[in-house]
């Protein structure tokens, strides 16, 4: 029984008739808490260092546009 069903799906399935469901994707691996926790420190580390190498290039007070003339009044 199970020849002829295949005998006869097999033409059916050629033809896009009936279909068989493909494979479902791979479930993704667990995070557990250690490598959660080591990654958010690699990316701390990251962080500081990059802020380090912007002090060099920018001096202390960073990128921050400079305050220049005092108040600024709109429409005088």
């Amino acid at each position: 029984m199970a020849i002829v069903g295949k005998l006869l799906s097999a033409p059916l399935k050629a033809l896009g008739i009936v279909s068989t469901p493909g494979k479902p994707p791979a479930p993704l691996p667990t995070v557990t808490r250690d490598e959660a926790g080591a990654q958010a420190m690699a990316d701390d580390e990251l962080r500081r260092r990059k802020g380090g190498a912007a002090d060099i290039v920018n001096g202390a007070s960073g990128a921050e546009a400079a305050l220049t003339g005092g108040k600024l009044t709109l429409g005088s």
